[in-house]
């Protein structure tokens, strides 16, 4: 598979194209990095600025050009800090999406901050007993995350990104030389103390042996230290360069030897939040790793072509918001999921699919009554109709083809397996093994689901036996409605299926 990766961001926007083999091995063939500085004035106004918004619409126009050129048959996108804090983003991403058909998600701080973690420790070997930190400063956030080895033990996400504590707190270069404890530097240092005691676990921040950082500040620090002969980067040594750069103006900056010129106007406030951390964890060092969230979005995809995941399992959590858009209440949407999920982690000896196939039966039966919005009237038309042509980011062709499919042919009926639009082998033998579960999962959602409980399915000598609780009367209409629709389900699997009241014997 070709894949596309953009990682919107505060300063930057990101964007690789990989190949992506059978085993998930993955083969660069282009990477791009423009400075459209999205964040600009956005922490100060709480919105994007027109210049910003055009010069990002100017990089993903370039971005579509590459994507056709490249055959790319896939395209994550993520959008970060700013786009989370401004009250425009919607309208900006609805232009980009009109323009170049490419969907932006927003995603959380501590998604992303999962995410950056997970592309450090897929490719960064360290000595499993050590317990470290790793540090990305962006231009709106900080993600910290403590780790031992490959396993994340904390994953949290700061409002202290450079581009904002430049534009909230230092504001100049250099800021004004205030002072007491109005002083810029002193007003910065104690927001960052405040923010990281707040966000420290039960007990505050335990030790790391060192901090790894990624993203340009860290590297940008890293530089500089190491050309004016530094070895070891540590808090001491960020102290010394923090007290040295508000000292100077942009020419000032701009003579460090390696000094980014990209970073002249935040690079006081990275070294002041790295130093904080730094001391936050008590570590002795600061390493580098050119790792970052491209690496995690690459590692997530990478994971669903190896069977640990699907593709759609990271897009799930975009299914359920446009099912909430298109009216189906939260609560009822997550006890249908619970029917899903029971029915095909409980049933998995029988059915025999893997892990990833879930994903697709939790989101039809999301989607499935959609289309009573338009119509009670074959609302099933309507849904698959929703489902192909909806807002539905990062999914792709077959698999809007196979939810809508699912949801087409959900309420019952005899199937023409002619009918069903799908020629790949194992598409189809999973397509059929999931519609009989929908049907299911559909004959308790008409029944008053927050009112029925699925407490269990047993599998026993030729049969299927699902045993329900809750209200009494649900239970029974829950009954009968299984009874109804069996049919498929026992074609399928050769077993007979009954629902029964927990109360019975």
């Amino acid at each position: 598979m070709r894949l596309a990766l953009i990682d919107l961001g505060t300063n930057a926007v990101r964007f690789d194209v990989v190949d992506l083999g059978p085993g998930g091995e993955a083969r660069r063939l282009h990477r791009e990095r423009l400075a459209v500085r999205l964040g600009e004035g956005v922490f100060q106004t709480g919105r994007l600025g027109r210049a910003a918004m055009n010069r990002a619409l100017a990089a993903f126009e370039s971005f579509q050009k590459t994507i056709r050129d490249l055959g790319v048959e896939r395209v994550t996108a993520f959008g970060t800090s700013a786009l989370r804090d401004s009250a425009n983003s919607d309208i900006f991403l609805a232009t980009i999406k009109r323009r170049t058909g490419i969907d932006v998600r927003v995603i959380s701080g501590q998604e992303e901050a999962r995410l950056i973690a997970q592309g450090i420790l897929a490719h960064e070997e360290r000595d499993a007993r050590d317990r470290v930190a790793l540090v990305d400063i962006g231009g709106g956030s900080v993600e910290v995350t403590l780790c031992r080895g490959r396993r994340i033990l904390r994953s949290t996400s700061f409002k202290l990104g450079v581009a904002r504590l430049q534009q909230v707190f230092l504001k100049t270069v250099p800021p004004a030389r205030a002072g007491g404890e109005n002083a810029p530097l002193v007003k910065l240092r104690r927001h960052i103390r405040s923010l990281l005691a707040e966000g420290a676990p039960r007990g505050g921040w335990p030790r790391a042996a060192r901090v790894i950082g990624s993203a340009g500040t860290v590297r940008a620090l890293d530089r500089v230290h190491r050309a004016d002969g530094g070895s070891v980067l540590d808090a001491e040594a960020l102290r010394r360069w923090a007290d040295r750069f508000a000292r100077l103006g942009r020419v000032g900056l701009a003579r460090v030897p390696a000094m980014d010129p990209k970073r002249i106007d935040t690079i006081l406030a990275g070294a002041v939040v790295l130093e904080e951390i730094v001391r936050a964890v008590r570590a002795d060092r600061v390493e580098t790793t050119d790792f970052a969230l491209r690496d995690g979005m690459l590692e997530e995809e990478a994971r669903a072509i190896r069977g640990a995941g699907s593709a759609l399992d990271f897009h799930l959590k975009d299914v359920f918001e446009r099912a909430v858009r298109w009216g189906l209440p939260s609560r009822h949407l997550r006890h249908v999921e619970s029917f899903a999920r029971a029915l095909f982690d409980r049933l998995a000896p029988l059915h025999r699919l893997a892990r990833p196939w879930r994903d697709y039966l939790v989101a039809a039966a999301w989607v499935q009554d959609a289309g009573e919005a338009v119509s009670p009237v074959h609302h099933e038309r309507h849904s698959y109709y929703m489902v192909k042509n909806g807002d539905l980011p990062g999914l792709d062709p077959w698999e809007r083809e196979f939810i809508g499919q699912l949801v087409l042919w959900h309420k019952g009926g005899k199937l023409d397996r002619k009918e069903i639009p799908l020629e790949e082998t194992v598409r189809r033998s999973a397509f059929f093994k999931l519609l009989a579960l929908l049907r299911i999962v559909d004959a308790l959602e008409k029944s008053r689901a927050h009112l029925v409980v699925l407490r269990a399915v047993r599998r026993e000598r030729g049969r299927v036996r699902l045993d329900l609780g809750g209200e009494q009367s649900a239970v029974d209409l829950a009954v009968l409605r299984v009874e109804q629709k069996k049919e498929l389900f026992e074609k399928i699997f050769g077993l007979s299926l009954i629902a029964r009241s927990g109360r019975a014997r």
